[in-house]
């Protein structure tokens, strides 16, 4: 199902390409944690040599010195592939202090004199919203902010392009990172189909979400109240989910909360018959590209979504799943009799996309724009 990286000659050297984030890999197991291992798993299915910069600072430092002999020897690099962290560059030290503030910002000069392209995907921008960091300090958000606004000042200057996990966030970029920006959405690893039952009735159906459940950006309240007439399994973090069960109140009784993830988390998606991403309307999620929509193609399983949001044009785009009102509070225009109807169609609508949004694809996109 996925494309396949061309065979490579043995006795040719692999090309190399710089492979940097500053935090540790595998931090997490959802999102900005997993989308860097898969990444460098695609790279390498596609040929290249990744030499990864990752850790804390002095980790970083010891890569990129290693990578400086490399290129002082004449060695070459086909581009390099970096990932923001969620924190500002030089604030992602213990105790987020900005010790040796500019090490990689140097770095980046240092490949750019080598005449080597490097492209960045900044995966998020949530500190542009009102209600970032509102139980803080001013003083605390305004020195937060302006490191984040130093990380812009060095894209602008050292990036040929700042991928984005969708272009509807690229309206809260300066000027000079615009003409850079260019989208790279989230991907699946799957490379069979689900073999998925149909539902006959809507009594067949069973929902799943997957994601936050922290207020104001990601309130499930309306499916939590879909839990009085369907079965709707709640896959979030654990701490999470102890920090924000009590907002959520009784649950109904077909709702089930989970903390899964993995192998464990590909077994649920494949009990159940629809994926949810429906949350209520909050302007922080317009343009967000969850992973979770991509594990869904991967899983060919439909999804039904909350509308006004980049998530909704990408089901209404493909057919692969409905899209509610953008303002909903319920489920007043929710049609169980026709989602039985169109499922097998939506189904087979997932599995006509789903190599088009493996990894290796992503991969490849990152390679056409940098190699």
């Amino acid at each position: 199902m996925t494309e396949q990286a061309l065979p490579q000659d043995s006795t040719q050297p692999k090309p190399r390409i710089v492979f940097h984030v500053p935090f540790r890999l595998g931090y997490a197991i959802s999102g900005g944690g997993i989308r860097p291992g898969k990444m460098i798993a695609a790279f390498e299915a596609l040929g290249y040599a990744v030499d990864v910069i990752s850790g804390d600072k002095a980790s970083r430092a010891q890569a990129m010195a290693a990578i400086a002999k490399r290129l002082d020897r004449g060695e070459e690099y086909a581009f390099c592939y970096a990932e923001s962290s969620v924190l500002p560059t030089m604030l992602t030290e213990k105790n987020n202090r900005p010790f040796y503030p500019f090490a990689d910002f140097d770095f980046f000069a240092r490949l750019k004199g080598h005449g080597i392209k490097i492209g960045l995907f900044y995966r998020d921008i949530y500190w542009k919203f009102k209600y970032f960091m509102q139980d803080k300090p001013w003083h605390a958000r305004l020195w937060r902010k302006f490191f984040y606004h130093l990380d812009f000042h060095y894209y602008a200057r050292l990036l040929d392009v700042l991928f984005l996990p969708s272009m509807k966030l690229a309206y809260l970029l300066p000027d000079g990172l615009k003409a850079k920006a260019s989208p790279l959405p989230a991907a699946h690893d799957m490379t069979s189909d689900v073999d998925r039952p149909f539902p006959r009735t809507p009594g067949d159906l069973r929902f799943i979400y997957v994601g936050g459940v922290s207020s104001p950006v990601y309130d499930i309240t309306p499916l939590i109240k879909l839990g009085a007439q369907y079965p709707v399994t709640v896959c979030t973090r654990q701490e999470e989910w102890a920090q924000w069960q009590g907002f959520y109140g009784s649950l109904p009784g077909g709702v089930t909360v989970c903390h899964l993830h993995g192998d464990a988390l590909k077994a649920a998606f494949a009990e159940h018959t629809i994926s949810a991403i429906v949350r209520t309307d909050h302007p922080y999620l317009g343009f967000a590209m969850p992973n979770k929509l991509y594990e869904a193609v991967g899983q060919n399983i439909p999804l039904l979504v909350s509308g006004g949001t980049s998530v909704a044009e990408f089901v209404a785009e493909n057919n692969v799943g409905w899209v509610l009102d953008a303002d909903f509070g319920d489920f007043g225009d929710f049609d169980p009799e026709g989602m039985i109807r169109e499922y097998g169609t939506k189904v087979e609508r997932m599995k006509a996309i789903k190599a088009d949004h493996h990894w290796t694809m992503r991969a490849r996109k990152v390679e056409s724009l940098l190699a």
